[in-house]
């Protein structure tokens, strides 16, 4: 990631400092801010650019028109020699510049359209860039007065007739979207069918078990004039986007080969059966228990195979997933299936799916501390094919960023980043119960 999110006065949230790694945990206490933190980092990856700026933006600002000048010098240079590289560093203050002066205009909507809701209050928002040097920008001219934009990681874009003479304000502005876009590896049209970047809410078996009845009181709604009908309260827009997603998965798409492994350990080591939908319209979920083909409806599984359901529907049948922000894997799960869920998201993290997940399960965090010290170990070869993992299993600590929220007085919540030790990451607020139960236990006992 290039940049960090810095919110203070976010709901119960007094401050906060986030950068996002290939894999962030939130732990804590409850109630104290965790899917805030984490719906915000869906938001500004799932609205893209254009939604952070807003409706009717206008380049007007001395550093946005800064960064289009820097952009005609760029695509000038590009008519003149056919291809210009230039590092994206230079104009750092001003994209600076320019993203917190539209943040500060337009936190409250940004806000507002994740939550469906204007009683979620944030005080202050801000984006900083960071590691700017490392990223460079090619501005080529294409045959046919086609203009060329690619970013370091092999992005592309094709824009006609840009032709720097000709280079106007409304080009300008869409320009510096696009470099933008590339800065902070989001999209720059945003929610305009993006569903790669998925929400997993805590709630998602209540969802899962009613989502057909959601989506025919959705129907009802919609198309049925003359009806009496109540007003409902809005989901939030992850949850929308969660609802979305599932009712679009069918039985003919495929998620990625890598995903194969993945779906067979969670299948057999977790759910003990198939989990798959109907070819038929109303695209029924159903569960074939290991040794039997007849399927059984969700609503008469148990609560593992239900939280477990749209993880699996989700990597069998979508094949553009990039982050997946996963509340509370752990829910419904025995210790035992909670170290497998942590394998699973160690898993999951080397087939390329970014996560960001809410916790409480400090056997997960074990896990995945054992995962970072096993990658650390010359001798972990040999303790794999003991303990029976594959290099598939082992992260790095620097794949790993782990904030934990603390509840403090008058209600508010402290964020800290939590440092990686030599034996992985340590969490206060675990230890802390832990702790309370054994002297518990110690004081009854004695």
């Amino acid at each position: 990631m290039h940049w960090k999110l810095k919110v203070s006065g976010y709901g119960k949230i007094k401050s906060a400092e986030i950068e996002a790694a290939p894999l962030t945990l939130f732990v804590g206490d409850n109630n104290s801010g965790k899917s805030y933190l984490m719906s915000l980092l869906w938001g500004i990856q799932n609205f893209g650019v254009m939604g952070l700026f807003g409706a009717g933006y206008k380049p007007d600002t001395k550093a946005a028109q800064s960064v289009i000048e820097w952009i005609k010098t760029q695509v000038a240079s590009a008519w003149e020699n056919g291809e210009n590289i230039v590092p994206v560093d230079g104009i750092k203050d001003e994209l600076q510049s320019v993203l917190n002066e539209v943040l500060k205009q337009n936190k409250n909507n940004l806000i507002s359209s994740i939550f469906n809701s204007a009683d979620v209050k944030i005080k202050e928002l801000e984006i900083e860039l960071i590691n700017l040097e490392t990223i460079s920008m090619s501005f080529i001219k294409w045959e046919s007065n086609i203009l060329k934009i690619k970013d370091g990681l092999g992005n592309e874009t094709f824009f006609p007739n840009i032709y720097p003479a000709k280079l106007d304000e409304n080009i300008g502005q869409l320009l510096l979207y696009f470099v933008l876009s590339l800065v902070l590896e989001i999209q720059m049209d945003g929610l305009n069918g993006r569903d790669s970047n998925i929400y997993l809410p805590a709630a998602r078996t209540g969802f899962m078990l009613t989502k057909d009845i959601i989506n025919k009181v959705g129907r009802n709604t919609a198309f049925n004039i003359g009806m009496s009908q109540r007003e409902m309260p809005p989901f939030t827009r992850p949850i929308n986007q969660f609802l979305d997603v599932m009712n679009d998965l069918t039985i003919d798409s495929r998620g990625r080969e890598e995903f194969d492994d993945i779906i067979e350990y969670l299948e057999s080591g977790m759910a003990e059966g198939n989990l798959d939908i109907s070819g038929l319209p109303n695209k029924e979920v159903s569960y074939a228990p290991a040794g039997r083909r007849k399927g059984l409806p969700l609503r008469v599984v148990s609560a593992v195979v239900t939280e477990l359901s749209p993880l699996i529907l989700i990597l069998k049948h979508k094949d553009n997933l990039d982050t997946l922000f996963y509340e509370e894997p752990e829910m419904c799960l025995h210790p035992e299936l909670q170290q497998k869920m942590g394998r699973v998201i160690c898993r999951l993290l080397n087939a390329g799916v970014k996560m960001s997940v809410t916790t409480h399960s400090d056997i997960i965090l074990q896990h995945i501390n054992n995962m970072i010290c096993m990658s650390a170990r010359k001798d972990a070869e040999g303790i794999s094919k003991k303990l029976g993992y594959i290099s598939n299993d082992f992260i790095t600590a620097e794949q790993v960023k782990v904030y934990q929220l603390k509840s403090r007085s008058a209600g508010k919540t402290e964020v800290e980043e939590l440092v990686c030790g030599d034996y992985g990451f340590t969490v206060p607020t675990f230890n802390d119960a832990l702790d309370r139960i054994t002297d518990e236990a110690y004081t009854i006992q004695e």
